[in-house]
């Protein structure tokens, strides 16, 4: 009986037997290909036999195309992609996104002027769509109705990119001044 006719009937010992044989293997392959923390690839291993459980029981799987370790390393690798895709936002936007909540009292007045001028010099969409989020803080379905973007993902995907540039241009203006 396959693993999947085993959920379907209620025995868990298919799908303990799986997270056993390839966990460790897969733990393995994680750390080498993504150079990520043991603890993620963990959870990347739990999540991916959840997500297979729950795709036997919804009916959403109703027989493999592969094999089953090569079904839960897609979805385990999809999951340690997800992260790296997050921890890479994290690394790059910093402390950035904190600005939206600091006092603005304590803040130079000239790196605030260097940013209002980064800002600028970022052009449209870039500086409509900032603007809107931080300062007058809509939310993204409000940001997709005014400047026209298809859907709140192209949004946020475009913020992203925007964040990533203003702060490329922010830091290259104030380090040309401090090296200067």
């Amino acid at each position: 009986m396959s693993v999947i006719e085993q959920i379907r009937s209620g025995a868990r010992d298919g799908l303990a037997r799986m997270y056993s044989a390839y966990r460790t293997e897969f733990i393995g392959w994680a750390l080498k290909q993504f150079n990520c923390p043991k603890a993620a690839a963990e959870d990347a291993w739990q999540q991916a036999i959840v997500i297979f459980y729950e795709n036997v029981v919804s009916g959403k799987l109703q027989e493999l195309s592969s094999s089953e370790k090569t079904y839960l390393f897609a979805i385990g690798k999809n999951k340690l992609r997800e992260f790296n895709r997050t921890q890479m936002r994290e690394q790059e936007l910093g402390d950035f996104d904190t600005l939206e909540d600091a006092d603005p009292e304590p803040l130079d007045q000239h790196l605030l002027e260097k940013a209002v001028a980064c800002l600028d010099a970022l052009g449209e969409p870039c500086r409509s769509l900032l603007v809107e989020f931080y300062y007058h803080r809509c939310s993204m379905d409000q940001i997709v109705a005014r400047l026209g973007y298809r859907n709140e993902d192209t949004a946020k995907s475009q913020k992203y990119k925007c964040l990533v540039r203003l702060r490329k241009k922010f830091f290259e203006a104030t380090t040309k001044k401090i090296i200067e």
